[in-house]
């Protein structure tokens, strides 16, 4: 069993309903639409972060350039090899254990690891746990995928327990749905083991099938009322002045990428990792930044 620090609670966003909600929102909106002019050359790089006890799930670096109206992301692989200094314990040498530890950890420990790990800043992060990502697939009304395979795999003794149980073909995954379907690894006979790098691939579609819907008029609406379901550091006027600026970015503008492998092998301690390659990664991030 891997070694885990202490439990960190996932705090939400005291955001309170009713009137003022929407009197607010279309104010931001108002005046949006006016300075959205100040962001046209500002490029700003978050990591979004799934959140599962005291381990992410699942990392992502995203990085939006409203100049050009691009985004770009970067899957973190969770069993990415990242050594912290005095922190020695079972499965504490992979990027995920980041987040439980003492003192350096939580959301910004997170941030301060993948800012060393691509050598680039920062500026925000978002967290969520299952409840939110749920949330935010209802809001936004579902996400259809093509379900490659059966998927049916249980984990009574994950917190909370796991049951993944869908048949193949196209259909809409509802939020209470959605967590079960990113999660999925492999099977319960074994007949299907695809592990971390095949699940981000299907989270990358997933992504990639959301964004259609977020793209649109809407998107400053859902970027309002998603904030709710998340912790982050990104201020509310922030996010909504942000998804203002990002209004006609088409399909096309989202790339989705993996972090640059080097190889995958096994450690002094017996586990898997993921060994990143520096120098693509380096040359990913500069592509990004100085596009």
């Amino acid at each position: 069993m891997e070694n885990i620090e202490h439990e960190i609670p996932l705090k939400k966003s005291k955001l309170q309903g009713g009137l003022k909600k929407i009197a607010l929102v279309l104010l931001l909106l108002l005046i949006g639409l006016f300075v959205v002019g100040l962001l046209t050359n500002e490029t700003v790089n978050m990591v979004v972060m799934g959140v599962e006890g005291t381990r992410t799930d699942t990392i992502l670096f995203v990085s939006v350039n409203s100049k050009s109206n691009k985004v770009n992301v970067i899957s973190i692989p969770r069993d990415t090899y990242y050594p912290t200094e005095g922190r020695n314990g079972l499965g504490q040498k992979k990027i995920n254990a980041v987040y439980g530890f003492k003192e350096i950890g939580g959301a910004d420990g997170v941030v301060n690891t993948v800012s060393k790990l691509l050598g680039t800043k920062i500026d925000y992060y978002v967290a969520l746990d299952y409840d939110g990502v749920a949330d935010i697939v209802d809001l936004i009304g579902g996400v259809e995928v093509d379900v490659p395979m059966r998927m049916k795999y249980d984990d009574p003794y994950s917190k909370p327990p796991l049951h993944i149980d869908f048949q193949p073909g196209l259909q809409t995954i509802e939020g209470k749905d959605a967590m079960a379907y990113l999660r999925f690894r492999k099977s319960n006979d074994n007949a299907y083991s695809g592990g971390d790098i095949k699940r981000m691939e299907r989270q990358q579609d997933f992504m990639k099938s959301a964004s259609k819907k977020l793209i649109s008029i809407k998107l400053p609406y859902i970027a309002f009322r998603g904030m709710q379901y998340v912790e982050t550091d990104m201020p509310l006027q922030k996010s909504v002045l942000l998804a203002i600026s990002m209004i006609g970015t088409g399909e096309e503008d989202i790339t989705l990428m993996t972090l640059p492998e080097d190889y995958v092998g096994t450690g002094n301690d017996g586990l898997s990792y993921f060994y990143h390659d520096k120098d693509a990664t380096k040359t990913l991030i500069e592509n990004i930044m100085h596009p």
